[in-house]
Formats: structure tokens, C-alpha cells, sequence
């Protein structure tokens, strides 16, 4: 905490935490949107080696003063990958309140409990105890097929009894509850202290009282049921909107695109055929790693210039990191899954020269006119991607024949 006597202001630094790709940059992009121009500074990055800390000022004005002075907060994010510990050391120190982003997903609950654990830590090398912070769990990807009841992740996670709150910050559901929920508790604490005490840690109420009742669940609205996963009509509509802008041919697009009902069976297939991968990816053990993911993304991340150029692209999409990186582990996935389940993978993607002159004559105009020899490796590259398509359209046919799929078109 900072006073400023001359401005009659005290600044509270509310601290992002979570495993990596839990949702933590979504979470403040999603807020950064919201609040009102007036009443927000800009997002600043703090760079890092391959990652980036954001952060921004923002004065709430419906949350109350503290000893009589109006309160800012500055909220943090910190990166997630293990590599930036001393990044996430670094931005806790000083921190007022912290807001952890699990995600909810049953496969990252390890990641979760290691990343509570390192927050723990680094909170205790400052001389904190976790139970004594100002701390908000919020449970996100709550639209997620695969995520773990709520009363489960508080019982796995929530040793410390912290306060919860749920959320799909992609969407932007929840995020603003529990950033409001957060500085309350931030605000109370401080209001609870004597003029002029020392900054010392207390034990925080919600740390001795029972462990909250979750939220009671909102009565979702399903469009398919894939074997046992079952698709949210919210997560649909995300995924829609994010199909739409990453393929967009402009960077002009629509803040809700609306599509035909052939256009929407069009995106619940592709979305069926993901979650049949997911699920098949799961039965095999594949998993797609970190640093495969990362690779992707920074390939992604080539065409740009800086990071300036990222940021803007982003903002005009009205996409997120977090996005690239969802299709990024699906690529990893699709990838990995071929290569494993396809009989002479190497064999069925060999091309032969008459091919690559004859695909080259019957494209032309998709190449320019250029020669053969000009554009050889975007014919040959043209070639696989449609061979790796029939590939994974014959993979999708067998998967489907093995399922037991129910869509809800009424809820389309």
C-alpha cells in the first residue's frame, strides 16, 4: 500500500497469479476493456525474456475509501511458465491482494496445486502467510467440457479456505465480480487497521471462518453431448466468434459476428471433431508440452515486427494470447495424434515431381503465374496441407462411428 497525502489517494497493487494459460492476461485485457477511459491508466508491459508482465492503474469508484482517501489499484499480471520464477517473485513483493486464476479443467488440477504451492513460497520469503492475504480463487474455464465440479476443486485446492468465485474470462463472465470481490476484501482489511500501524500481515477473516458455499451453478444451456463431454452453448459461441476472427481476411471485424444456421452446424462439427481428438488424445496419453505450444505460438509471432505489432493485431481482432495458444495445442495435438494412429504416416505424404507440376499447372493463378521452380515450396506445402486434411478427415470419419454424439439443434 502507497499514500499519497497530497492527492488524498492510497494505491493497492492486486497481483494476477496462476499456472500458465490459466487465464490471468484475459482477466485483466477483459477488465482494461471495461473500465471506463477516465477512471483507467494504459496497460503497460514490463518485458521479460520471452514473456511479458502487464499492468495498469484503474480508480473503482463504487468500492468505498480507505481512512477517507479514494483508493487506485494497480493490477498485475505475472507470467505462469516456471521459467519466470523470479518474474513472479519479483511482482508479488508489495502486493496488497491476489486474485489466483485456476483453471478448471481436471488434466491442469496439478498445475494448479504447484502453482499455489510456488505462490506459497514466494509470499513466505516476504515474510506473508498465504492465509493471511487478501486472496480471491477464481475457478475459470468453468464452460470447459472437461471441468472438474466446483466442490471438488475446493476440497483439492482451497486448503486455505479463500474466498471463490467462478468465471469464463474469455467471455468475460465473472471477471469483474471477482476483481470487485478481491479489492472489497483489500479495502476492509485496511480500513481494519490503525492510523499510522506498521503494514504488518493479518489474519484475514475469511482465513477463520468456514470455507464458502460455492456459487450456486447457472443452469447451463447445451448444444452437443460428445460421448461423455457435454458442449455449452457460451463455450460455442466463443468458439465461433474466435473461428471467425482468426480467419478473417481483414482486420476490420464485427464485435458479434452472427452466423447462418449452416454456418453454426459448419462450427459445431469442427468443434465435435476437436473434442473427439481431446478426448482420443487423452486415451492414447498424448499431450501436447509447453514448449511445443510456446514454439507455435512464437512461429505465429514471426510476421510481426514487435511487439507493439502483436498487441495491435490482437486489439483489432478482439483476440487474446491466450486464443493463438488454444489453436497452437490444437495443431501440437493434431500433429501428434497423426503421426501415432496413421499407418505409414511418411509413405502417404510423399510427393512425387509429376504431382508437383501437375498441382502447379492446375493453380496457377493461386501462385501468381510465378514458375514452377519460383514456387516449389508453397506448391509442395499446398499439397501436404490437403493430404494431412484427408488425412485427419478419415481419422474424424472413424472417431465419429465410434461415438455416441447428440446434438441439441433447438439450442443452435
Amino acid at each position: 500500500m502507497q499514500l499519497n497525502y497530497a492527492k488524498r489517494e492510497v494505491s493497492c497493487k492486486l497481483v494476477y497469479y496462476g499456472p500458465g494459460m490459466s487465464g490471468k492476461t484475459t482477466n485483466l485485457e477483459i477488465i482494461h476493456q471495461r473500465v471506463p477511459d477516465q477512471n483507467k491508466g494504459e496497460m503497460t508491459s514490463i518485458a521479460t525474456e520471452g514473456d511479458r508482465t502487464l499492468f495498469f492503474d484503474f480508480l473503482p469508484l463504487d468500492l468505498g475509501q480507505v481512512r477517507g482517501m479514494n483508493t487506485k489499484f494497480q493490477l498485475y499480471t505475472v507470467p505462469g511458465q516456471v521459467y519466470y520464477a523470479s518474474t513472479r517473485k519479483l511482482v508479488l513483493q508489495g502486493a496488497d491482494g491476489v486474485i489466483f486464476v485456476a483453471d478448471s479443467q481436471r488434466e491442469k488440477l496439478d498445475e494448479n496445486i504447484e502453482s499455489l504451492k510456488d505462490l506459497q513460497q514466494n509470499l513466505e520469503d516476504y515474510g506473508l502467510k498465504i492465509e493471511e492475504l487478501p486472496m480471491v480463487i477464481q475457478w475459470n474455464k468453468r464452460d470447459l467440457p472437461n471441468a472438474m465440479p466446483v466442490e471438488e476443486l475446493n476440497e483439492k485446492i482451497n486448503w486455505m479456505r479463500a474466498a471463490t468465485t467462478t468465471a469464463v474470462a474469455a467471455t468475460g463472465e465473472g471477471v469483474l465480480n471477482t476483481l470487485k470481490l478481491c479489492a472489497s476484501l483489500i479495502l476492509d482489511r485496511l480500513n481494519a487497521k490503525e492510523p499510522g500501524s506498521a503494514a504488518k500481515p493479518q489474519k484475514a477473516e475469511a482465513a477463520q471462518a468456514p470455507a464458502p458455499e460455492a456459487p450456486p451453478e447457472k443452469k447451463e444451456i447445451f448444444v452437443a453431448k460428445v460421448n461423455a463431454d457435454q458442449i455449452s452453448k457460451s463455450y460455442f459461441t466463443q468458439y465461433c466468434q474466435v473461428q471467425y476472427r482468426l480467419a478473417s481476411r481483414t482486420d476490420e471485424v464485427d464485435d458479434f459476428k452472427k452466423f447462418s444456421p449452416e454456418d453454426k452446424q459448419k462450427l459445431l462439427d469442427s468443434l465435435m471433431n476437436f473434442v473427439l481428438l481431446l478426448q482420443d488424445a487423452k486415451k492414447r496419453g498424448i499431450a501436447a508440452p509447453k514448449e511445443d505450444v510456446d514454439a507455435q505460438v512464437a512461429e505465429y509471432l514471426k510476421r510481426f515486427k514487435s511487439r507493439e505489432d502483436v498487441d495491435g493485431y490482437l486489439s483489432r481482432r478482439k483476440l487474446t494470447l491466450d486464443n493463438l495458444r488454444n489453436e497452437a495445442t490444437k495443431n501440437v495435438i493434431i500433429s501428434k495424434i497423426i503421426q501415432k494412429v496413421i499407418p505409414n504416416l511418411n509413405e502417404r505424404l510423399k510427393i512425387t515431381e509429376s504431382e508437383v507440376r501437375d498441382f502447379h499447372s492446375a493453380n496457377a493463378a493461386r501462385f501468381g503465374g510465378r514458375p514452377l521452380d519460383a514456387a516449389k515450396a508453397e506448391v509442395i506445402a499446398a499439397i501436404k496441407g490437403q493430404r494431412k486434411k484427408s488425412l485427419l478427415d478419415e481419422l474424424f470419419m472413424r472417431l465419429r462411428q465410434e461415438a455416441n454424439i447428440t446434438v441439441f439443434k433447438e439450442n443452435l
